[in-house]
């Protein structure tokens, strides 16, 4: 037996325990002897020792009664069954709770939450939905634990204007949530621009913006925008604040700013930007475009500048130009940072919990962060897509 099933099964003994002493405890059920009650829980024992767990957890559900008293067991068992993956049990367990009228309202709103999370659990999103919409139209304890799971099921559902309207009632309590929200805006923005809807993307951008301010997401979609209206100053006011927040990203808003500068008939503007770049961090892409950039106006990068520009961070996506200079030049320094950097490869990667795309993410499939994620050159052991 590995570890994991050892632990789940340490967990349903304690709570075999814990019934075992309540039904000690309790009088004697009309109908039923307590020696036919106790013979039923020894049983339920025996079968979680044994081969078929399943069918001990089936006599705890059987030979427990429930009360105001017993519901903490019953919400063990169920929490023990969910986790090993047995959602249907789980379930079984809360509406057979539900059942009963003995139950106070507390004990009842709680028994209704972990429902919710059963449903969740099994991607039953609509009938999640609406016992989650039930408890938050109400007051009580259970109310912002059930907004955070209504929350999660609208961020994986993609209804962003239910995760707005959620989020934002989340917001009075939780300030953290702002970077969510402001996502939750972006995307809305991002579906605006991709159906030219440019007035609702202007008004979801900078909602972005208000909301989280040290996001560079929400000014890279505001340079988007005024790119199509041809305000190219706001262009590249918007995509400097962003490269700032996070210039790990710079990558992204070549084309645009490029764009603007062009259009303005600023190219000194637009050399000063990369090589501003690459002094907050030195991306091979934006390396890249120096050097064609300095090639079209008749301008070569000296072998020694690149080499050092190189050597500050040196990844797979320098390989190029390092194989270019060595077919121009013997240069020994060029053979080492190829040696150096052969076994490398240019990632994103989320800061949060290291996991890795050759994609730009803004949403962390794996920790559900937003705007977590940075390129990374020497990335190995994370997993990746």
């Amino acid at each position: 037996m590995d570890l994991p099933h050892n632990i789940l099964l340490y967990a349903l003994l304690l709570v075999a325990v814990a019934a075992g002493y309540l039904l000690g405890r309790r009088e004697r059920k009309p109908g039923r002897s307590q020696d036919a009650v106790i013979k039923d829980y020894y049983q339920g024992l025996n079968f979680l020792l044994g081969d078929r767990p399943e069918l001990g957890v089936d006599r705890f559900i059987e030979a427990m009664e429930v009360s105001d008293q017993t519901v903490d067991v019953h919400l063990a068992m169920a929490g023990v069954v969910r986790r090993r993956g047995e959602v249907d049990k789980a379930i079984r367990i809360h509406q057979n709770l539900l059942a009963s009228p003995v139950l106070n309202t507390a004990n009842k709103q709680l028994v209704e939450m972990e429902l919710a999370r059963d449903y969740h659990s099994a991607g039953l999103w609509d009938r999640a939905e609406k016992l989650l919409t039930q408890i938050v139209s109400r007051k009580g304890a259970q109310v912002p634990p059930a907004l955070e799971l209504l929350l999660d099921l609208y961020e994986q559902e993609r209804d962003w204007r239910q995760a707005i309207d959620v989020a934002t009632r989340l917001m009075k309590t939780d300030t953290q949530i702002r970077v969510r929200l402001s996502h939750f805006h972006c995307e809305l923005a991002d579906e605006a621009l991709a159906a030219e809807s440019f007035k609702t993307a202007q008004q979801h951008a900078a909602s972005a913006v208000e909301y989280a301010p040290t996001q560079p997401r929400g000014h890279w979609l505001a340079a988007q925008i005024e790119a199509y209206h041809k305000r190219f100053k706001r262009v590249q006011r918007h995509i400097q604040k962003a490269v700032e927040l996070n210039p790990e990203l710079v990558a992204e808003y070549l084309a645009v700013y490029r764009n603007a500068c062009e259009n303005l008939g600023d190219d000194e503007a637009y050399e000063r930007f990369l090589r501003h770049a690459l002094t907050l961090y030195p991306d091979p892409r934006v390396l890249d475009e120096l050097i064609d950039f300095r090639r079209k106006n008749g301008n070569e990068i000296a072998v020694q500048e690149l080499l050092e520009e190189i050597s500050r961070a040196p990844s797979f996506g320098h390989l190029p130009v390092l194989l270019e200079l060595g077919e121009r030049e013997s240069h020994d320094a060029v053979k080492e940072q190829i040696l150096d950097i052969v076994n490398q490869e240019t990632a994103y990667y989320c800061t949060n919990c290291g996991f890795h795309s050759k994609h730009l993410m803004w949403h962390c499939p794996t920790c559900k962060s937003w705007g977590s994620f940075g390129a990374a050159g020497r990335l190995k052991s994370a997993p990746s897509v």
